[in-house]
Order: structure tokens, then sequence, then C-alpha cells
């Protein structure tokens, strides 16, 4: 069980992370649309002479990084909903036993509230991981992004 501190630390350090990821997914998506765009245009005005290869990754590489997005998620979820209950149910158990809850019960309640705050600020980061990756790692490739 991490301390407070460490947990506080963890949440904070989690949404610097998923902040920064969101602004490089941002900017590389704009190199990447920046790069793509003419190749669409060409690949309409010629569709034999079009790159047929790189206008198929622009649909499957997007169908992966947001399958994957959203499997972090229902996972991420269900883990949330689990301790969300678990905190309803010391809440409820807390509030109709008639006597003060022991300093054990209160650090255990507190311990599952503070994983689940946890788990909400990492979700979002976990789930754009994937499509954090795809996006900059084809903006290096198309050559508009250094990493």
């Amino acid at each position: 069980m991490p301390t407070p501190m460490t947990a506080w630390w963890q949440i904070w350090t989690d949404a610097a992370r998923t902040g920064l990821q969101f602004w490089e997914t941002m900017a590389a998506s704009a190199v990447v649309i920046d790069r793509r765009m003419p190749m669409i245009d060409a690949g309409m005005r010629n569709p034999f002479t079009a790159d047929h290869v790189e206008l198929t990754g622009m649909v499957t590489e997007k169908a992966q990084a947001f399958a994957k997005a959203g499997d972090s998620l229902a996972h991420d979820m269900a883990a949330m909903q689990t301790l969300w209950l678990q905190v309803l149910q010391d809440a409820w158990s807390i509030g109709t036993a008639g006597r003060m809850p022991s300093a054990g019960r209160m650090a255990a309640g507190s311990d599952r509230a503070m994983r689940l705050a946890a788990g909400m600020i990492g979700a979002g980061g976990r789930a754009l991981t994937p499509i954090h990756a795809k996006a900059t790692a084809n903006a290096r490739r198309l050559g508009g992004h250094k990493k």
C-alpha cells in the first residue's frame, strides 16, 4: 500500500504525463495531416498512381490504436467500478454501524478512495498511449517530428 504522499505524487505525475502526451499527439497529428493531405489529394485525382499502402495504413493504424485505447479504458473502468462499489460499501457500513470506525478501517477506506482517484487520473493516459505512439511514430516516419 503506497503512502498518501506517494499516491498524490503518482496522481500528479500521471496527470502531467497525460498532458504532455496529449500535446505531443496534437503536434504530431498536425505534421501527419500536413504530410498526408497531398497524398489523399493525389489519390483522389488519380487512384491508379495513389500510394495505396499509405492510404490503407491511414485507416488500419487508427482502428488498431483506438481499439487498444478502448480495451485499456474498458479494463480500467471495470477496475474502477469494483473500487467504487467497495468505497460505497465502506461508507454505508461506517455510516450505519452506530459506532466510530477503527483507525484501520478508516485507513483501508482512504486507501481504496485514493486508488480510485489514481485510477481515474491514470486511465486517460493509459488509453492515450497507443494513439500517442502511433501519431508520433508516423510524424517521425513522415519526416516532421524528431524525438
